[in-house]
């Protein structure tokens, strides 16, 4: 559902949410929406009470805004069928124990094979839950960001690195499972 900013909600409350603590241009960058929408959407949150400042420029969702989330994803789970996103997520087991063997070693050419094998996965995960297919987008700007030798784009925390991206994708698949967090 179209937010202000044009955001979609449920992306961006869930983007909050993941993140805990959020400014108006991490959501930019994190959503794939100019810096004047996620500003719009930033501001929109905060006036409903969805969410709340914690530090200058940053917010994090108030329980309004984790009750509104949850309410969403559970009307999104409702359309989306049980057996095949089990499917999905069996088919993703296995990518993610290779992923959290490989992330310690910070190579680039394993994580780029990975990345382009476990991309299988990824599609069917967008086909069910079509909000998810950010998610590609924010992997390949890491791994062009690791090509181009900035290896902090594998694994640091507090940007959407790959495996920052890899973590919230899986919180995600476990959701749109029925599968606790």
């Amino acid at each position: 559902m179209a937010f202000a900013g044009n955001v979609d909600e449920l992306a961006l409350l869930q983007a909050v949410r993941l993140k805990e603590q959020v400014s108006a241009d991490v959501l930019a960058e994190h959503l794939g929406v100019a810096a004047a929408s996620a500003q719009a959407a930033y501001d929109a949150l905060l006036s409903q009470g969805k969410a709340a400042e914690v530090s200058s420029g940053r917010i994090a969702l108030t329980e309004a805004g984790l009750a509104e989330l949850e309410d969403q994803l559970d009307a999104e789970r409702v359309s989306i069928d049980e057996d095949s996103i089990a499917e999905v997520y069996e088919s993703f087991v296995p990518f993610h124990e290779e992923f959290v063997a490989l992330i310690d070693t910070a190579d680039a050419d394993r994580l780029a094979d990975l990345d382009r094998r476990a991309s299988v996965v990824f599609d069917d995960l967008s086909a069910f839950v079509p909000r998810l297919s950010r998610y590609q987008d924010l992997f390949a700007d890491a791994l062009a960001k690791v090509a181009a030798g900035d290896a902090k784009w594998i694994a640091e925390p507090v940007i959407d690195s790959y495996a920052t991206v890899w973590t919230e994708l899986r919180r995600e698949l476990l959701g749109a499972a029925g599968t606790p967090v």
